[in-house]
């Protein structure tokens, strides 16, 4: 038995002192790339939070859950160490984020895809305890003991006067809000029309000082129907149960629709009654809301030492450089050069004025007609010049280097070309979508079903059977 022990730990640490330097440097490029990853943790939450709302919403079999009352309270589930009983400088929180064995790192593909779900769960769970100050509660029966990291509960035993300490630890263990604050006051003892309280003014009016987001709202309409609501959204400190062995994020979602009066009436409008079609839309638009409010989460301290420069320049460069096979080397020198004056946002290289001529002397040998490198402009004939943008040209590129290759025709279910159209899934449809459905008929010869093939390509011999491109060359900037 001793010995199964031992190597048992044995594995355990070849297995970590394996796998550990390989995440400990993922761990840092993502890091690295990703300044603002906590904010892309909330904003992920946000995300998942709409999408439960809206299953518990459009369930019809589904009755506490309405348009009426659009809210949900979801739980996120963490690992825990229930041998932790108190954060001490040894053991700063109880947060599990994975466990490494022998069977799953059994294989490189096992483990890289066990490390990828332990760097996951260590962002989520960082993230979440930051934007609650590591606060946590224990639970035993019906009972919660709050638990805050050492240091902060020293310094707020340092603090003699009781209102102010009393006043920091609520601030402390309050929920991370967003458009919403919690009150001690039970609305429903409230008559219409009656005066709110003092004491409950005073308490929303410093509450709502405290939010940490203050509003994401949606005032628009949809098909013609008008909308005004406001996206509420809470993330609570963990709570840990002990006698359930689950640990936990409160999280609640929901959505606030403004009222209006209407013939000195107060209503409401929801989007209740809509044809399912526009209330999908409504939950897509409200996603599309995160991505907005996503950049104002930057810290304001981090916005007003910086400043976005946009600087528009020409760079004279030898002509070998730009080849294609110097392109990607000479964007990157270029963006370099950029970079040391400050955090480069993007960069576009614009062809345009690279000087294309036509010369029925210097056609392409590939497709017979003049175009620059990066098939913006492409001269079919004289007078005939087609000037493409978007994805478009690494279409066009793509097939054009399915002829470099040999092949008569490129498939039309090619894993780079359907990447290259994105979002339009095939060539016709993203040319047809950006209203260049002439051009397409110009450019390209469909008449083989499933294929695509350049209609300027002076051919090759028909024997050679149409073949998925693979091993294409690097795309120019």
């Amino acid at each position: 038995m001793k010995m199964k022990r031992a190597a048992k730990k044995s594995f355990g640490t070849s297995a970590m002192e394996k796998y550990f330097p390989a995440f400990k440097k993922d761990f840092d490029e993502y890091v690295k790339s990703h300044p603002h990853w906590r904010l892309e943790v909330l904003a992920s939450f946000l995300r998942m939070g709409i999408r439960s709302l809206q299953r518990y919403v459009e369930n019809p079999r589904q009755k506490q859950i309405t348009w009426e009352d659009p809210l949900v309270g979801l739980h996120y589930q963490v690992g825990w160490n229930w041998k932790v009983r108190r954060m001490t400088d040894l053991a700063p929180c109880g947060h599990i984020f994975g466990h490494v064995t022998r069977k799953n790192t059994a294989t490189p593909e096992k483990a890289k895809e066990t490390l990828a779900k332990i760097m996951t769960n260590w962002f989520n769970h960082t993230a979440l305890a930051d934007f609650t100050n590591w606060a946590w509660y224990e639970k035993r029966g019906d009972h919660y003991t709050p638990v805050l990291p050492m240091e902060t509960a020293l310094a707020l035993n340092d603090i003699t006067d009781e209102r102010a300490r009393r006043e920091l630890f609520d601030e402390l263990v309050r929920p991370f809000s967003i458009g919403a604050v919690s009150l001690d006051w039970d609305v429903s003892k409230v008559k219409n029309f009656s005066r709110v309280p003092k004491r409950v003014r005073t308490e929303l009016a410093r509450k709502c000082k405290s939010l940490d987001i203050q509003q994401i709202a949606f005032n628009g309409e949809i098909n013609g129907r008008q909308i005004d609501l406001v996206l509420a959204a809470q993330i609570h400190p963990l709570i840990a149960d002990y006698d359930k062995k689950k640990a936990w994020h409160p999280i609640t979602v929901g959505l606030v629709f403004q009222p209006k009066f209407v013939n000195g009436e107060v209503v409401t409008v929801t989007p209740a009654e809509w044809p399912k079609k526009d209330r999908m839309q409504l939950w897509s638009e409200l996603a599309g809301l995160i991505g907005p409010a996503f950049e104002k989460l930057i810290p304001k301290k981090e916005q007003e030492k910086s400043i976005i420069l946009s600087v528009n320049s020409k760079i004279k460069i030898p002509a070998a450089l730009w080849r294609p096979e110097n392109k990607v080397d000479t964007i990157k020198y270029l963006a370099d050069l950029q970079s040391q004056a400050g955090d480069l946002q993007g960069i576009h290289v614009d062809e345009g004025d690279v000087g294309l001529e036509f010369d029925p002397a210097h056609r392409c040998p590939v497709c017979g007609w003049s175009h620059d490198p990066g098939f913006r402009q492409i001269i079919i004939g004289p007078g005939e010049v087609v000037s493409l943008a978007g994805c478009l040209p690494e279409i066009v590129r793509l097939v054009h280097c399915s002829h470099e290759k040999g092949f008569a025709a490129l498939s039309s279910k090619d894993d780079a070309l359907g990447k290259a159209c994105g979002g339009y899934h095939n060539p016709c449809k993203a040319f047809d979508d950006l209203n260049r459905r002439a051009e397409y008929k110009k450019l390209f010869d469909t008449r083989r079903r499933g294929f695509i093939a350049l209609r300027g390509f002076p051919g090759i011999s028909r024997n050679k059977s149409e073949q998925t491109l693979t091993d294409l060359p690097p795309s120019p900037a």
